[in-house]
């Protein structure tokens, strides 16, 4: 709703206070998954409403994102085909 009002400030309250459940949820048990995938969706929400805001700090969050993301591939834990196309979009941004 807030985003479809233009309260892009408001949006990024609400996914900064997601990200906190998600983070507590990922720390519980970092083999889960399902949780280090909201994790890193989380970190892509926040970077993408930073940058419509034209913060530089988006950078980081696209990065953050990436880093997690790259650590379940490396723990072998599963990805779905779509996501992978994530993946890529991140290494894109990042520029790799």
């Amino acid at each position: 709703m807030l985003q479809a009002q233009g309260d892009l400030t408001g949006v990024l309250r609400e996914y900064r206070e997601s990200l906190a459940i998600r983070e507590r949820l990922a720390v519980l048990d970092p083999s889960n998954a399902g949780w280090q995938r909201d994790l890193w969706v989380a970190c892509c929400w926040i970077a993408d409403a930073l940058e419509r805001l034209g913060d530089p700090t988006a950078l980081e969050w696209w990065q953050r994102a990436y880093d997690i993301f790259s650590e379940m591939k490396r723990a072998g834990m599963y990805v779905s085909p779509a996501d992978e196309q994530y993946y890529q979009q991140l290494r894109q941004k990042l520029g790799r």
